[in-house]
């Protein structure tokens, strides 16, 4: 049973905090499987107090969806202190990994809902491509990296490695042969992967 949040002091939102009871739900019981009576219990909260924030299950999934690219879209990109453009992508690379990590509840929210449904809830394309791709554009223009339609393809390889890797334990990243933290050998690797595709003069 999930574990209530409601004396989560970091978590004073109401709203919030049945955001982030349902994160964990959705992602493994799927949308027809995670109850609001659950998600209400999860959150310490009734679901009189769900259904004013969120009006229906419906409601609250797609909140949840917004809230999780509403965070990739504001997301605090690094500086321009490297001046090496393989060394800039690098640091890109490697910080939006580390989102990823942070967030790996609503990636998998997600990563279930196209394989339940064959591809991304209907908001991701009517109102978060274009200011997410807009915003990509922006941050890959001063390393001299238009986005043209073979870049377009790796960028696209690597969100997929990205979200993949993201999700994955630890434990079964140690199967591999990985020592101490495999996820900063992982993030290391997505950089090298990005500077051998979307680098500047690569052919």
């Amino acid at each position: 049973m999930s574990r209530p949040l409601a004396t989560d002091p970091s978590l004073p939102d109401t709203r919030e905090r049945i955001l982030e009871a349902a994160a964990p739900l959705f992602a493994t019981e799927g949308f027809a499987g995670a109850s609001t009576r659950a998600i209400a219990q999860a959150a310490g909260v009734n679901i009189a107090t769900l259904a004013y924030h969120f009006g229906d299950k419906q409601g609250l999934y797609a909140a949840l969806v917004d809230r999780t690219y509403a965070r990739l879209a504001t997301v605090e990109l690094p500086g321009g202190e490297e001046h090496d453009p393989d060394a800039r992508l690098r640091v890109l690379v490697k910080a939006m990994y580390r989102f990823a990590r942070a967030h790996q509840g609503e990636l998998r929210v997600l990563l279930r809902h196209v394989l339940e449904n064959r591809r991304l809830p209907d908001a991701v394309a009517a109102t978060w491509m274009a200011p997410l791709l807009a915003r990509v554009g922006e941050a890959l223009a001063p390393l001299g990296i238009p986005l043209d339609p073979e870049r377009m393809l790796a960028l696209l390889s690597l969100n997929h490695l990205i979200v993949r890797y993201a999700i994955t334990e630890p434990e079964d990243l140690a199967l591999f042969g990985f020592a101490g933290d495999p996820h900063d050998r992982v993030g290391d690797h997505l950089a090298d992967v990005a500077c051998r595709t979307l680098g500047p003069l690569r052919r």
